[in-house]
């Protein structure tokens, strides 16, 4: 069960905090919250309850541009899910618009992200090697940010988990959001969400509506979905992965998981260097040491090391415009200062 607070400000503010407040009718059907807070949050709902038309307009024209350029790539986790499992578009929180992109087809995004009066977040690439860029639109209703990904996952013992092209060859068409868009299939989307819990880096609180994407992809899964998640799960070295993040969601919504499919999936994650994610990831210093040890080879992990720690000197002043009075060697040793705390 959920330990929701007993105060109904802070029950409000819990559901705030978790990103659960557009759900709270489908929460209440599935008894997982009680009826008061339901009734409580009924009028917040109704005010400010999800996503506005203009943020799923936004969304709905970029990613039209991206087919009318032919760019090849697939929609990821929330405006994914938001038309894949849950119950009516707008329901699932999200911060960013996050793409999938085809390697060869970044060049093609980056032009069509330009002619739609996008700028990146930062010119200057610097900080732990990831494979994705940021970039944002002002409009006079908000600033808009994409997250444009050309790897889907960037721990060192995730990153070759899930290739382009083979989730590409799975993927399903999002009609409801535009004729010609795709999006992953149920289980490329659950393992990328399970991948996610512990990919995270700097990730200190997650939020219940993580748990909520596995438990609604779950629920939505017919049994041979099911038995290839696990079987590919298994097979890439994630499987102690899955079976620790369908136990946590199990426990908090009740996900129909059995015991004998956690408990195949534990005993095939036992080995798996992956299920070390888990030990380390309630730690910064011990998720960045890890990662940094996953690293293949010598030569890599000094490259991680030292793009993390010493980023190129544009990066650091566009990342920190207000500068440091120790100057430049400052801006460093803050940096160094916030990684190792």
């Amino acid at each position: 069960m959920i330990p929701i607070p007993s105060q109904p400000a802070k029950a409000l503010e819990w559901l705030i905090e978790n990103r659960l407040l557009p759900v709270v009718g489908l929460l209440q059907e599935r008894q997982v919250i009680p009826e008061w807070l339901a009734a409580l949050a009924g009028p917040l709902v109704e005010r400010r309850g999800g996503l506005g038309n203009d943020v799923l307009a936004y969304e709905k024209q970029v990613l039209e541009a991206f087919r009318d350029a032919s760019v090849r790539c697939l929609v990821l986790k929330g405006c994914l899910l938001d038309y894949l499992v849950y119950p009516g578009p707008g329901q699932r929180l999200r911060a960013d618009l996050d793409i999938l992109v085809c390697p060869e087809s970044m060049n093609a995004a980056r032009d069509v992200l330009r002619a739609t009066q996008h700028v990146p977040i930062h010119s200057v690439p610097g900080g732990t090697p990831i494979r994705q860029e940021t970039w944002r639109l002002d409009e006079t209703s908000g600033r808009r940010y994409i997250d444009v990904h050309w790897g889907l996952r960037d721990h060192p013992l995730l990153r070759e988990v899930l290739s382009f092209e083979e989730q590409y060859g799975e993927a399903v068409e999002l009609s409801s959001l535009a004729a010609g868009v795709w999006g992953q299939d149920h289980v490329h989307a659950l393992l990328n969400s399970v991948m996610h819990w512990y990919d995270d880096l700097y990730e200190h609180r997650r939020p219940l509506i993580w748990l909520l994407d596995n438990d609604l992809l779950w629920r939505a899964m017919n049994e041979s979905q099911r038995e290839q998640t696990i079987a590919l799960a298994s097979e890439r070295g994630v499987a102690g992965l899955l079976a620790d993040v369908l136990e946590r969601t199990r426990a908090v919504f009740e996900t129909p998981v059995s015991d004998s499919t956690l408990a195949e999936l534990a005993e095939k994650g036992r080995h798996e260097p992956a299920t070390r994610l888990i030990s380390v990831s309630s730690n910064r210093y011990r998720s960045f040491w890890f990662a940094l040890r996953s690293e293949p080879d010598w030569y890599a992990r000094i490259q991680r090391l030292r793009r993390s720690l010493f980023p190129p000197v544009a990066h650091m002043r566009e990342r920190y415009p207000q500068g440091s009075k120790f100057g430049l060697a400052g801006l460093y040793a803050r940096r160094i200062f916030r990684r190792i705390r």
